[in-house]
């Protein structure tokens, strides 16, 4: 008889390697599409997050439990603590040097 435990595990593994790179990749793509810094900034911290932490509970996942999978959730909590802080600092400061959002007029069709 199959068992079907380890299947069922890659195969969950594999969804959240997937999932996270297409965030990570989405943040790439952000941060050269979009115009501005505020925009920017919303795709560095909701993908960044997103991505990263689907790939290492992909890792943890993968590992199974462990000293290893400790030291993930712990970078995990690191991520989920200081990016969104980082990313309020970057903005406030943005805001105390009157740097405006850029805003799109009739002239700026298609560019």
């Amino acid at each position: 008889m199959i068992d079907l435990i380890p299947i069922l595990r890659q195969i969950v593994v594999y969804v959240f390697l997937l999932a996270g790179s297409y965030f990570l990749l989405s943040t790439a793509v952000g941060m050269i599409r979009f115009p501005d810094l505020y925009t920017r900034l919303h795709a560095a911290t909701k993908c960044l997050i997103a991505g990263g932490i689907s790939v290492l509970i992909g890792c943890i996942v993968q590992g199974g439990i462990n000293f290893d999978s400790l030291k993930l959730i712990v970078i995990i909590l690191f991520l989920l603590l200081t990016n969104p802080i980082a990313t309020h600092v970057i903005a406030r400061l943005s805001t105390n040097f009157d740097l405006v959002p850029k805003t799109i007029s009739e002239n700026d069709n298609d560019k």
